[in-house]
């Protein structure tokens, strides 16, 4: 019978070696630039309670309708694994108290989400997104300190052209007279909707604008828009945040139809764009979300956060020719000629890994002409050779990969060498 071979589950995919380095590139530097700010790393847990989701995220959402991926325990309790990281981390807050704590909090993460969703380049059912949430927060420069350390990531990271844009999508107060308006527009015309948004239309009208059918968005051209019907509060708050981004010299479009894909946003909405073509084009948005904490359970709390995916950066990054910054330490490579050099050169390489100095080698195998054409191919500026007379003498041959030159260093002293050429401290 012939073996199975497996393969990855439709939508997964693995991080393979050669693939990390880019992974580690966007992580390290949204990582730097958030501690630099204030930020302390959370991690939630991949399962959830669905009924957080549900309730905070909204029915009539395609999130809540068609990407979750539930499930019920032995205990007949519906869980859900992750599908995005706010409602989440709005849970832990209130779980651990944190109210009581000098605000705001300012927590970011780094984690997988999980959507049932069509799978397509830079957006696989289990993805990788970095994360920032300001949480008891109502100002205006809360919004605009978020967006400008996203922007400042994205500079870090070298992405060429990468556009914001920006909207206020109102509140409590507001967002009724204008959820009115826009029903009435879209059921005047609403046979020439695509059939998806009819759906929308009926349970959750704001989904519309979001929409990316042709045909609706036509009649989106001339949609009401929402800043129109802000109220005065609404206003000052989404002016305050403009404000700092102009005084920044933050360019941005102002969008009218952008309102973000879940149910919890109030007031501003904003979006970063890269130079790809389509829905990949998106790099990560984000938008207060005011109301949420008082949604699953806790007191009215002012919350801001941004979400971005690392799979879709770095396809902009590629896309863009970006060269990765050199993060491989500098190597040497151990190489072992003979029976009694084989254990010496084992020993070697772990007193100079046990002194911080990376080290490789293959002390088991191959003559020394095969190993040095291995430790070539890995790019390791030095070689130490050992054969038996060096073990006889208690030293090592120290080789310059680069141009073939050669010394010889006391086997004593090879790690405090290795250490004050490689400047480890």
């Amino acid at each position: 019978m012939a073996k199975q071979q497996f393969q990855t589950v439709r939508g997964m995919y693995d991080i393979t070696p050669d693939r990390w380095p880019w992974f580690n590139f966007v992580m390290s530097t949204f990582e730097h630039a958030a501690v630099s700010a204030g930020f302390g790393r959370v991690e939630t847990p991949s399962l959830e309670d669905e009924g957080l989701f549900s309730r905070s995220i909204g029915e009539g959402t395609d999130v809540i309708d068609k990407e979750m991926y539930t499930l019920t325990d032995r205990g007949d309790k519906k869980l859900v694994l992750r599908p995005e990281g706010t409602a989440g981390i709005a849970r832990a807050y209130l779980e651990h108290g944190m109210g009581s704590l000098p605000q705001p909090v300012k927590m970011y993460y780094i984690e997988s989400m999980f959507r049932y969703d069509r799978p397509q380049e830079g957006r696989y059912r289990e993805h990788r997104q970095v994360g920032l949430e300001v949480i008891g927060d109502a100002s205006p420069s809360a919004d605009a300190q978020v967006i400008t350390l996203v922007n400042r990531v994205y500079r870090r990271l070298r992405l060429p052209n990468v556009t914001l844009q920006i909207n206020s999508i109102g509140d409590a107060a507001c967002r009724p007279k204008y959820r009115k308006a826009l029903v009435d527009y879209l059921t005047t015309n609403e046979k020439q909707l695509a059939e998806v948004d009819r759906a929308r239309l009926a349970k959750n009208p704001l989904r519309v604008l979001d929409s990316k059918e042709a045909s609706t968005q036509v009649i989106l051209s001339d949609v009401p828009q929402t800043l129109n019907y802000l109220c005065d509060a609404c206003q000052q708050h989404f002016a305050g945040v403009l404000e700092y981004l102009d005084d920044l010299g933050i360019a941005y479009e102002l969008n009218p139809l952008l309102v973000r894909g879940l149910d919890y946003y109030t007031r501003t909405v904003f979006e970063f764009y890269g130079e790809r073509e389509g829905a990949q084009a998106s790099l990560g948005g984000g938008g207060r979300y005011d109301g949420l904490l008082e949604q699953i359970g806790g007191q009215p709390t002012s919350a801001v956060g941004f979400a971005g995916g690392i799979e879709r950066v770095i396809l902009e990054l590629e896309a863009a020719g970006v060269a990765l910054p050199d993060g491989q330490p500098k190597r040497v490579y151990v190489a072992s000629l003979g029976e009694p050099a084989r254990l010496a050169a084992f020993r070697l390489i772990e007193s100079l890994l046990d002194g911080d100095v990376p080290a490789v080698g293959a002390v088991d195998r191959d003559g020394i002409g095969a190993q040095l054409a291995r430790a070539d191919k890995l790019g390791v500026p030095l070689a130490i050779i050992i054969g038996q007379k060096e073990v006889r003498e208690e030293t090592v041959l120290l080789r310059d990969m680069t141009n073939g030159a050669q010394e010889t260093l006391s086997l004593s002293d090879v790690v405090a060498e290795l250490r004050s050429r490689f400047n480890i401290v």
